[in-house]
């Protein structure tokens, strides 16, 4: 049995046990339209009842698993069921949230990837126009440019629609606007659509998007390094400054009175400077181009 055929079974089992509850809860209405931005090739009830049956399901085993572990140990199996409930509960909110959220958090990369590729894309296809070719022909040579990330893939998903569904080039260009997350990329369909039915200079009109989005992206990459310099700050003061006094009034105190202040001492270079490092990491990789 392939993957995607049990992938398909079991979209379809969870579908028919758990997409009235998906259904009365209001779930796919909020989610339908992120999935289809976000790429995922599933509806909306397909989705909510996957989510809602991993949100019963795993916490279940896994708060099983638990209570066995607990149970070898000695625990008081009175105190099991309260454990069990805690566990279960936790684990269920955290998942349904990670399910939920994960459609926008996709929705989100495919932004920044668009918006990373947009200018470059748009240079690209200033100079097919400028060559004389079609639209339809400078899509399908966008699509098969792997370096324009998300951009080439709706150039695909152009190319693919007019040439197996019969689409015209205004249809598919209205139908990748209403598709894509990126208002950007939405725009710049919307403009390319109307120029082409009103028989305008497309050429011009790619030349000045062009230069408009490489000028939002120098603005987006200079924010950048200013948001950088002033984290690089932060984590120079609070981090390594503030963990190098900490350690050394621990270490006085630890000396002078004690062995608890060296096991916070202890518990700031293994633990806290990691963490908070890892944080910084994060959010800089949350901010970055390239994140």
């Amino acid at each position: 049995m392939s993957e995607e055929t049990s992938k398909r079974k079991i979209t379809k089992w969870a579908l028919r046990n758990f997409g009235n509850l998906a259904n009365s809860l209001g779930l796919p209405d909020s989610t339908r339209i992120k999935l289809r931005r976000a790429g995922i090739p599933m509806t909306g009830e397909e989705y909510s009842s996957l989510v809602l049956a991993a949100s019963i399901f795993i916490p279940l085993i896994i708060a099983f698993l638990i209570s066995m572990i607990l149970i070898i140990l000695g625990t008081d199996l009175l105190l099991l069921i309260p454990y069990f409930l805690i566990i279960f509960t936790v684990l269920a909110v955290v998942i349904f949230l990670i399910g939920d959220s994960y459609p926008g958090m996709k929705i989100g990369d495919i932004k920044k990837n668009i918006m990373n590729n947009l200018p470059f894309s748009t240079i690209y296809l200033t100079t097919l126009s400028g060559s004389g070719m079609t639209p339809f022909q400078m899509f399908r040579i966008l699509s098969h440019f792997d370096e324009f990330g998300e951009v080439s893939k709706e150039a695909q998903r152009i190319t693919r629609d007019i040439e197996l569904l019969g689409l015209d080039i205004a249809t598919a260009l209205e139908k990748a606007a209403d598709r894509t997350p990126s208002s950007q990329l939405r725009e710049l369909f919307w403009g390319m659509r109307s120029t082409i039915t009103t028989g305008g200079d497309l050429n011009s009109f790619l030349i000045e998007k062009s230069r408009s989005y490489m000028g939002d992206y120098r603005r987006f990459l200079d924010k950048f390094v200013d948001q950088l310099s002033i984290l690089m700050e932060v984590y120079i003061t609070a981090v390594i400054v503030g963990s190098i006094f900490f350690i050394i009034m621990g270490t006085i105190l630890g000396l002078m009175g004690g062995g608890q202040p060296l096991l916070l001492v202890q518990m700031m270079v293994y633990i806290g400077i990691p963490l908070m490092s890892m944080m910084f990491m994060v959010l800089i990789a949350g901010m970055s181009p390239e994140g």
